[in-house]
């Protein structure tokens, strides 16, 4: 009866060591890609600070929700959301690029809470600007302090 019972359990015990080893590879792996991420903001973040010393404002991690004229398919990424007195800068991490909205051509900010079709259910940072093509255009993030960079977006800078 003994060997019954123990050939019965082993397809349980299988079971569970899976399982327990899968949740630990699991694991293993977020703990490395937001460590890796976390590394990755810090020395952006440290870099753009030398770039831009006077900067009004430098959020990392900003999460991009995408920008309206280039449709719903596009790439949503985090990156750098960093305020100068002359523009809005925002620069993507992965794949590296930059989108850089001169002051002077923003319309509106607004916080809604959604934008291209996705959202997290809280506001959102958008921006509606006149871009290079003279077309009103929009961008938006999600950022911890929505409410405090639409005043300091619109303050004017002197």
């Amino acid at each position: 009866m003994d060997d019954l019972t123990a050939l019965l359990a082993l397809p349980i015990v299988l079971a569970v060591v899976i399982t327990i080893g899968t949740l630990l590879l699991i694991g293993v792996i977020f703990a490395v890609v937001f460590g890796g991420l976390g590394r990755l903001s810090r020395q952006r973040a440290a870099e753009a600070k030398q770039r831009y010393p006077g900067a009004r404002a430098l959020i990392p991690n900003a999460s991009f929700f995408g920008q309206e004229s280039r449709g719903v398919g596009q790439l949503r990424g985090n990156g750098l959301l960093i305020l100068t007195d002359d523009a809005l800068i925002f620069e993507m991490w992965v794949p590296r690029r930059e989108l850089r909205i001169p002051l002077s051509s923003i319309s509106a900010v607004e916080t809604p809470t959604s934008f291209l079709g996705k959202t997290r259910f809280k506001p959102l940072l958008k921006v509606v600007f006149q871009n290079e093509s003279g077309l009103t255009d929009s961008a938006a993030w999600d950022i911890p302090d929505v409410e405090g960079m639409k005043r300091t977006l619109e303050q004017p800078s002197w």
